[in-house]
């Protein structure tokens, strides 16, 4: 029987031989293993690539909705249109909404109310928001106008200890309050205030002494007086350039900054004057001595500000020809020199910082006029200042701070302040 022939077995089923091809299987040649590892490569990036590709679909896929509600949903993500209009239906209260809670753990709860940045560095935004200000200064402005470039280092400087100043005193943090666009001030007390001028002065004194050159190599005579005279002006007219800072956009605004970071409303003086201990009358007796200078104050030097919208650098140029007074009595002729010369070179930094802006000659020497005009302005109000402080002290309204006392034309230099300030410092 032949292997084609058919097979039978007992349960007479017939079984037939298997065949198989005559050609024969031909193998693959050896893969070159470098070739091998070239594809696997090839495979991961087209791997990697696809799941990019799905993670960015992912990602673009976003909910829609337009104006007939019809809503676009994809990759398992809910409709917070609809979401927040069925809830507003079912009657949820929308002012209640709170704004996404920290993945860790609740934060501790700091009182505080919010301020400008720009009127305290401690206040509204990080220190590092300030320096980054500082540093990003015109590079050209530093290298050409030395004196103002020193001035708005030291100016920054002096805002980010007052701040410091102002934590100590209130012993509070100030920030902003969900990152809310509108500001909210506390009315200033004049306890608070007291503490915070006394600390501010010796702040002055420090700052004026290193940044605002080249005051530090006069003697120690010409300093106490110039500083003496520079203090009153700074003092007010500070208030009066952060109030427009802060205010700048209000014209009908009748609110004035203090250094302790709140504020004193001019048709609500006396509780300015509420429950202190410094204060030896009524709050409506108080008020009504430095009524005329706030509402000078407001009415003449914030007003002027905000029409010329004096920048920060012709602000510290307009100190620096408050500090540099050469008509100050007691000053050595040294001292007149120096001041003379530096007020030359103010004029000739304050010209090419306007030059860098690309004015012309004539919007030059209008602008510094100007800026100049403001002047007057500003000794009149110290002048106002000073008369309503004599007259509150002469009537016992109220017990100024032995600093303050010092920084008076006429007061002799008192050492019972333990600081060592420049007006506090004895003669060596």
């Amino acid at each position: 029987m032949s292997t084609a022939d058919p097979q039978f077995f007992p349960s007479g089923i017939v079984k037939p031989i298997p065949t198989f091809p005559v050609r024969m299987v031909e193998l693959e040649a050896p893969v070159n293993p470098q070739i091998l590892m070239s594809q696997l490569q090839n495979q991961q990036q087209q791997q990697q690539q696809q799941q990019q590709q799905q993670q960015q679909q992912q990602q673009s896929s976003q909910e829609e909705s337009d104006d007939q509600g019809i809503c676009k949903i994809s990759l398992r993500n809910l409709c917070r249109s609809c979401r927040f209009t069925r809830c507003v239906n079912e009657g949820m209260k929308t002012e209640l909404v709170q704004l996404q809670r920290d993945s860790i753990g609740r934060k501790r709860k700091e009182e505080s109310s919010s301020v400008d940045s720009l009127f305290f560095p401690n206040v509204a935004s990080s220190l590092s928001a300030v320096f980054k200000e500082a540093d990003g200064k015109n590079d050209s402005l530093t290298a050409t106008c030395t004196i103002l470039s020193q001035m708005t280092n030291g100016y920054a400087l002096f805002l980010k200890f007052r701040k410091s100043t102002n934590t100590l005193v209130q012993k509070s943090v100030i920030k902003p309050v969900f990152q809310i666009p509108r500001i909210e001030l506390q009315a200033s007390r004049f306890d608070d205030s007291k503490k915070v001028c006394k600390v501010e002065a010796h702040l002055v004194t420090d700052i004026v002494n290193t940044y605002f050159s080249p005051f530090g190599v006069l003697k120690f005579e010409d300093k106490v007086a110039l500083f003496k005279n520079f203090f009153c002006y700074f003092s007010h007219t500070d208030r009066a350039y952060q109030s427009y800072k802060q205010f700048e956009s209000d014209n009908a605004n009748d609110k004035i900054l203090m250094p302790d970071g709140g504020f004193i409303k001019r048709s609500e003086l006396d509780r300015f004057y509420e429950n202190s201990e410094g204060v030896h009358t009524s709050p409506e007796d108080a008020a009504k001595i430095f009524q005329p200078a706030f509402n000078y104050i407001l009415d003449v030097i914030v007003d002027y500000m905000r029409r010329i919208r004096i920048s920060e650098t012709e602000y510290l140029a307009l100190l620096g020809f408050c500090l540099w007074d050469d008509a100050v009595q007691g000053l050595s002729t040294e001292a007149k020199h120096l001041a003379i010369k530096t007020q030359s070179q103010l004029l000739t930094e304050l010209q090419t910082f306007y030059t860098l802006q690309n004015k012309d000659s004539c919007e030059i020497t209008q602008r510094i006029g100007a800026l100049l005009l403001l002047v007057p302005k500003l000794t009149k109000c110290v002048i106002m200042l000073r008369e309503n402080s004599v007259l509150a002290e002469l009537f016992d309204y109220y017990e100024a701070d032995v600093c303050c006392k010092n920084f008076k034309e006429e007061a002799s230099v008192d050492l019972d302040c333990t600081s060592e300030c420049i007006v506090h410092t004895k003669k060596e």
